[in-house]
């Protein structure tokens, strides 16, 4: 390789780098979260931390050491107001983009909110963001059962979609909020350190259907990203799954790097 050459790759990685890196993460989006009707899920956990509820042996302590929710899986249709990102949100509603909840333990916020928008990974804010296994678990399972935010699905799919992001969530979280390494074997909505019950029409057991079909080799659904809100004392503040389309710019840039590097690589080829 010569010196001219080294300096074009050099510079060509460097605009893939750029491109990733600036791919609409750190911008926020002002938006409203339409409310919701659906059927409740019986949500139950062993560790509820960050929640502040009465530890082992204190007043208040939950008898059976597990605290039990009524929970609403759904798909949410969340209308955009502001901020900096230009790109779309993807939605299958007019004039609204659609949203999973990424935090079972915090309430959705109906007002006017301003969320930074990241990867999918600092989804989860109430414990320190879930982190990249599960969010490429995340990824597996939107992208063999719902890949497309564009489409819609029926109330008892989103359900399960739902109820399934949060197993993968909550599972082997401890009561300091420390995420332990996760199997896919540890993924069973009907036991562990999450498990739900007393839903309508089969979701519980349609969730499991989609779990048990992850094996970290299926497609992975492609432009999820997290919307974000600091977390508050007492007030919402529910972290928001969507899909979003890459600013023109940075699929400019990342156009610009990879035919560029084919380009490269085929002269290369040649001499």
């Amino acid at each position: 390789m010569t010196r001219h050459s080294f300096y074009i790759r050099v510079l060509l990685l460097g605009l893939l780098v750029t491109a990733i890196g600036n791919s609409a993460f750190a911008d926020t989006v002002a938006a409203i979260v339409d409310p919701v009707t659906a059927p409740q899920v019986s949500m139950n956990l062993r560790h509820w931390c960050p929640l502040d509820i009465p530890g082992p042996g204190q007043p208040g302590y939950p008898p059976s050491g597990i605290l039990t929710l009524g929970s609403t899986p759904a798909q949410f249709h969340v209308q955009r107001t502001g901020g900096t990102y230009q790109g779309p949100l993807i939605g299958n509603k007019a004039n609204r983009f659609a949203a999973f909840c990424l935090e079972p333990l915090q309430q959705v916020s109906f007002v006017n909110e301003t969320y930074t928008l990241g990867s999918l990974s600092t989804g989860g804010t109430d414990y320190g963001g879930m982190g990249n296994q599960r969010a490429s678990m995340i990824q597996e399972l939107f992208g063999r059962f719902y890949p497309d935010f564009s489409k819609s699905i029926s109330q008892e799919q989103a359900a399960a979609i739902q109820i399934a992001t949060w197993e993968i969530l909550r599972e082997k979280v401890d009561s300091n909020c420390t995420i332990q390494n996760l199997t896919y074997s540890d993924l069973d909505v009907n036991s562990g350190d999450i498990f739900f019950n007393y839903a309508s029409n089969g979701v519980v057991d349609l969730a499991q259907t989609y779990l048990d079909a992850l094996d970290g080799t299926g497609r992975k659904a492609s432009n999820l990203a997290a919307l974000t809100l600091p977390e508050s004392s007492g007030q919402p503040t529910q972290d928001l799954l969507v899909q979003i389309v890459p600013e023109p710019g940075t699929i400019g840039l990342l156009s610009i790097g990879l035919v560029g590097l084919l380009f490269l690589r085929k002269r290369n080829s040649l001499k």
